[in-house]
């Protein structure tokens, strides 16, 4: 029998406790990601869910600390990674998206390097990683067209979760930017005895782990690999989780961890598909 149970901002233990069993999760699909990932497509999805899981815990962190703001502003990035991660398998672009973000950093790592305030204050060690990413450089900043980030609401659309867009890319992003009203909740909070105010609303923080969720599912999809139905039953009951409170994620999380790792959650397509 599960228990059902509605979670709710009075009750952010619940949360908490799902979102530490969706962390170890997580990290048994990582294993795999790691046992049996074949190539860079399977290493940026493998990165993406890693940094949405962590993501998924800051936001929680500061929801509870009662800074509703700063959990938004971390949603909307978790957002933009969901849709990121769609464009990426929906163009199969993972390595033209390496070489964007090889150049991103290269040319970051200039600018730092060529300013007369910082040059001398940079480790040396940044200057020869300089040195010796500046042959690929050269090479991938030759080439005439350069990946572009996809727009938010455009992918949204095609994934049909317009409402993701709009009630948390969109609306997260009005946390983002200054505004007249910002630091009211702050202000209370500043200048109230320790515990006397109540935690927020916990709205960003079923969202966030209901986004996550996506990434997860998003990036086992995109994967090389076949995943076996008890990865994706655990997704779905943590989404359901957020709906009616009902815990039988925790349930398919034992089962899956006494099976683990004799038990394999994916396996590579081509170990049954042959040459």
């Amino acid at each position: 029998m599960t228990e059902s149970h509605t979670a709710s901002a009075e009750e952010p233990d619940v949360f908490h406790e799902a979102i530490e069993t969706f962390r170890v999760y997580s990290g048994v699909v990582l294993l795999s990601f790691a046992k049996h990932g074949q190539g860079l497509r399977d290493t940026v999805a493998r990165n993406f869910i890693a940094r949405g899981m962590t993501c998924t815990q800051s936001i929680y962190a500061v929801w509870k600390a009662g800074s509703e703001q700063d959990a938004w502003i971390l949603h909307r990035s978790l957002v933009d990674r969901l849709l990121h991660l769609h464009h990426l398998g929906e163009t199969d672009a993972f390595s033209d998206f390496e070489e964007h973000s090889f150049l991103s950093t290269y040319e970051a790592r200039h600018q730092l390097l060529s300013d007369p305030d910082m040059r001398g204050k940079v480790p040396p060690s940044l200057k020869e990683l300089q040195k010796k990413d500046r042959s690929r450089y050269e090479s991938i900043s030759q080439k005439r067209s350069r990946w572009r980030r996809p727009k938010a609401e455009e992918v949204a659309k095609r994934m049909n979760l317009g409402f993701l867009y709009r009630f948390g890319y969109d609306y997260a992003s009005t946390h983002v930017h200054p505004m007249a009203g910002d630091g009211e909740a702050d202000f209370t909070t500043l200048i109230s005895p320790p515990g006397t105010v109540k935690l927020p609303d916990a709205t960003v923080v079923r969202n966030s782990i209901l986004v996550q969720s996506m990434v997860v599912q998003e990036a086992m999809n995109v994967s090389s690999m076949r995943w076996r139905a008890i990865a994706y039953d655990f997704l779905d009951q943590v989404r359901a989780f957020l709906g009616t409170g009902d815990r039988q994620f925790h349930v398919t999380f034992c089962k899956i961890g006494r099976a683990w790792p004799e038990f394999e959650l994916c396996e590579p397509f081509a170990s049954s598909d042959g040459p």
